[in-house]
């Protein structure tokens, strides 16, 4: 996927240093965070620096963009970090669904599509920054894939100084969109029954021993019924099938063999 990997890579005096090792793209143990920038900067660098990530994905508003400033001093603060990766994503951060495509091949390239997988490191997404429309594409693709959102709180921002005033215009709206969800299904009541029997045998337990603990060795009523009714028809079917036909006169006798009749 297309990106601007920014080079913090500092020469020193004498010898040339050689470059930092980054983890490389698609690794299971690396930390991987996701973070749009907005007008923030220590909502967007502190957690990155305390969680020691390895690369960071920093999601930016495609074309003009009024926050370039801040997206500035962002990769500024993260460059203490030299063996820190800092990759910077133009996407359209007003259009969820572009937005969301552009998390799918991030997700993609770092090999975290399987939100079951074991023994990955989710990747992080950090949903406090940036637009409303980037916080919902961030949960939405850590419900789909395998990531872990999170909302880094903030006592004082640097407009917590302004009082906010009611005007004749506040906002120009622009248009009204739907946002898509995706259903949860919970769980049916056999598979609940199911999962406690396992918690309750620390995860381990035999298919008989759970057949038995379940109740299910014994048939039920209705299936006993179910098999008497089985029962009885598959003896009349036989019966049937064996019993001589009837003439319309009502003789029980059995039809001649045809060679009988035709010696009569």
């Amino acid at each position: 996927m297309p990106h601007h990997r920014l080079s913090r890579v500092v020469p020193s005096r004498g010898r040339p240093r050689a470059p930092p090792s980054l983890a490389r793209d698609g690794d299971p143990r690396a930390r991987i965070h996701v973070a749009a920038v907005g007008f923030e900067v220590e909502r967007v660098t502190q957690a990155i620096l305390e969680d020691r990530a390895d690369r960071v994905y920093l999601l930016t508003q495609a074309g003009q963009d009024a926050a370039r400033p801040f997206v500035d001093e962002v990769c500024r603060r993260l460059a203490v970090r030299p063996d820190l990766d800092v990759r910077v994503e133009a996407t359209a951060i007003w259009d969820v669904f572009s937005t969301l495509g552009t998390l799918r091949r991030v997700f993609e390239s770092e090999r975290r599509m399987d939100r079951h997988a074991r023994g990955v490191v989710p990747l992080r997404v950090n949903v406090s920054t940036g637009t409303k429309i980037t916080a919902i594409a961030g949960t939405l693709a850590c419900m789909l894939w395998h990531g872990e959102p999170y909302y880094v709180q903030v006592s004082r921002s640097w407009y917590s100084g302004l009082t906010p005033k009611v005007r004749a215009v506040n906002d120009v709206v622009r248009r009204v969109e739907a946002v898509s969800v995706y259903e949860l299904r919970a769980p049916g009541g056999e598979l609940v029954e199911v999962l406690e029997s396992l918690e309750r045998h620390a995860g381990s337990l035999r298919k008989r021993d759970l057949i038995r603990e379940l109740g299910l060795d014994h048939a039920r009523p209705e299936d006993q019924a179910d098999a008497s009714r089985r029962r009885k028809r598959s003896t009349v079917d036989s019966a049937t099938a064996s019993s001589p036909s009837r003439g319309s006169g009502g003789s029980s006798r059995p039809i001649p063999a045809a060679r009988e009749v035709g010696s009569r």
